[in-house]
């Protein structure tokens, strides 16, 4: 018995050390031809009168090594070899829908639509993504000028191309939405919804080339609430993230800050606590003003130390002299 517990223990290690090796880039990865070569087992599972079983031995063999291959380097895995491989189904579902005389094999080709459209749209940039996505579909569509006879065998060739590529272009903008909110939440902080340390510094590096190239000044203020440890006390910790939050938005809204990118405005960022860095596409008098107005206006105290960037300035340098200056106010 305590031969088989080790034994299970051992097993039991190894799986978890794989798991941990992977990522969700290589494990997907992994279950794209894995997905396909299942899609060949059916044609041996379920034969027609033109299956050949050697090619398609050989296309499950091949979708089998290139499944295991992302497996093997886990968190090495390279995103280029999941773009070569994606480029490399597309050839050969391209050759299917052009060359290919047998719905089973027609359906095969279009299978790999949608799958591809997930795996494309979820782990890609937006411009790959959406430049990729629109080659594919031109693709597809393409196979029905070049090749007359798809689908002839199943019905309207025009019917199974736009079932495709409507499933596809679902599967696509899903995929966007869950990278997009993977995205936010690393960038935001969840309590308020501003940006957190390493959104301040990803959105802060956009601000300052749009600012650069549109010539506008940019300002830091580093602010910090007045007594907030007694509103805690007093009001429980739901007064104090109400604080927060209220301030968040009235700090947003002043700066013209909309999504996480800064793209039309300022930007606000939580350090920690209850001190905040905003980020202002103004000079320093603008922002000096904007900050008494939002002051006068808010319920909340809490004091500010503001700086003008300077053109050359990195913004973590920007941002030590405003906090110096706001311990400076504090004292």
């Amino acid at each position: 018995m305590r031969a088989i517990s080790r034994g299970f223990k051992y097993v039991q290690d190894l799986c978890v050390r794989f798991v941990r090796w992977q990522t969700p880039f290589s494990f997907v990865s992994a279950l794209i031809p894995i997905l396909l070569a299942l899609v060949f087992l059916a044609d041996i599972l379920f034969p027609h009168p033109e299956f050949h079983r050697a090619s398609v031995q050989l296309w499950i063999s091949v979708y089998i090594v290139a499944g295991i291959f992302p497996l093997v380097l886990g968190h090495l895995y390279p995103t280029w070899a999941g773009m070569l491989m994606v480029a490399l189904v597309e050839i050969w579902s391209s050759f299917f829908l052009l060359y290919a005389r047998h719905p089973h094999t027609e359906i095969n080709a279009l299978l790999e639509l949608p799958a591809i459209a997930l795996y494309v749209g979820w782990f890609f940039p937006s411009v790959i993504a959406r430049v990729f996505m629109g080659l594919s579909i031109l693709r597809v569509s393409s196979a029905l000028v070049w090749n007359p006879n798809l689908g002839a065998n199943l019905g309207s060739a025009g019917i199974m191309v736009s079932y495709a590529v409507l499933i596809a272009l679902f599967c696509f903008e899903a995929a966007r939405a869950v990278r997009r909110q993977g995205e936010t939440q690393s960038l935001t902080d969840p309590l308020t919804g501003a940006l957190n340390r390493r959104g301040l510094i990803a959105a802060g590096e956009e601000l300052r080339e749009r600012a650069r190239r549109a010539r506008e000044p940019v300002t830091v203020a580093i602010i910090d609430f007045d007594r907030f440890k007694q509103l805690n006390e007093h009001g429980g910790h739901s007064a104090g993230d109400e604080a927060l939050r209220d301030s968040v938005a009235r700090w947003s809204a002043a700066v013209g800050m909309r999504g996480i990118t800064g793209r039309t405005g300022g930007i606000v960022a939580r350090l920690g606590g209850d001190e905040f860095a905003v980020v202002f596409r103004q000079g320093y008098v603008e922002a000096q003003q904007q900050l008494e107005r939002v002051r006068e206006e808010s319920p909340y105290s809490w004091s500010w130390g503001l700086v003008a960037v300077g053109a050359t300035e990195e913004l973590d340098d920007a941002i030590q002299r405003a906090d110096a200056l706001l311990y400076a106010a504090k004292e």
